[in-house]
């Protein structure tokens, strides 16, 4: 396996012997320099097929935290038996790492959806809540149950992509959103990042339960006026959001589901 380049001390960016790229994971293997040769038996993971946006999550993500992932990953694939691309490691622990910084400030997004998803997913909230065991073990965090929500919509993304496409223009309708919070924050997101990627997939998902009535939906009001006062320009720009697709698709957006928005459009805007 021959070095690219170091992406960090734990993880390279190399070529293999069929001129493929592919990214490897190894105590130590960040030290060989570029050209140089990695001894196979120094590799304990590779990843094809990752897009030039992951590789910042990589550089700045703790390895344990990757590590973590790659497990669960895994774990849920063969309890669950299903397949998983290799890239849903990489956002698992870009989501674990949200999650941690998000406890550390006594910030709790999850609560509201926990009950809904485990009717929804009762398996995948059996793994999700697993996981979060997983988590503590290998990370010694400990985050709470609420969280093992948003971990399970992680675990049904695939379930939900094989679902027959819907009749709405999502593309369409994710590049006018795009445009409605470039206007209405007057910022300029970069359509290349990791944060945006995780945007367009939560507005696809977004339209998917829409058409099958499966809205994310708990009454909790304390939570939404708690984020509508804690990101109020982002909340503003989520509720056009909400009235643009209703104008497009027919359907209501929920309270709920407008507060995601805003907890998306925060993160993204504030990570340009």
């Amino acid at each position: 396996m021959k070095v690219i380049k170091s992406i960090n001390n734990n993880i390279s960016h190399c070529v293999d012997s069929k001129g493929r790229e592919v990214v490897a994971f190894g105590k130590g293997i960040g030290f060989f320099k570029p050209d140089e040769e990695i001894p196979l038996d120094r590799i304990n993971r590779t990843f094809y097929n990752v897009k030039d946006t992951d590789y910042g999550v990589l550089r700045n993500i703790p390895t344990v935290l990757i590590n973590t992932a790659i497990y669960i990953t895994d774990y849920v694939a063969e309890e669950l038996n299903v397949n998983y691309p290799s890239s849903m490691a990489l956002v698992l622990a870009d989501h674990l790492d949200f999650a941690i910084t998000r406890k550390d400030k006594n910030i709790y997004l999850e609560q509201p959806i926990l009950m809904d998803i485990a009717q929804l997913y009762p398996d995948e909230m059996r793994v999700a809540l697993e996981s979060l065991n997983i988590i503590k073990k290998m990370t010694g965090e400990t985050l709470p149950q609420r969280e093992a929500g948003t971990l399970a919509l992680h675990f049904v993304s695939d379930r939900i992509e094989t679902r027959q496409k819907p009749r709405i223009d999502i593309t369409a309708i994710t590049e006018e959103c795009t445009r409605i919070i470039e206007k209405e924050l007057d910022t300029q997101i970069d359509r290349t990042s990791f944060n945006y990627n995780r945007f367009v997939t939560h507005l696809d998902y977004l339209i998917r339960r829409l058409e099958t009535k499966e809205q994310i939906d708990s009454q909790n009001r304390e939570l939404y006026e708690q984020i509508k006062n804690m990101y109020p320009d982002s909340f503003t720009c989520a509720t056009k959001l909400a009235e643009y697709i209703h104008l497009k698709t027919e359907y209501e957006i929920n309270d709920e589901e407008v507060l995601y928005l805003a907890v998306h459009i925060n993160r993204m805007i504030s990570r340009i």
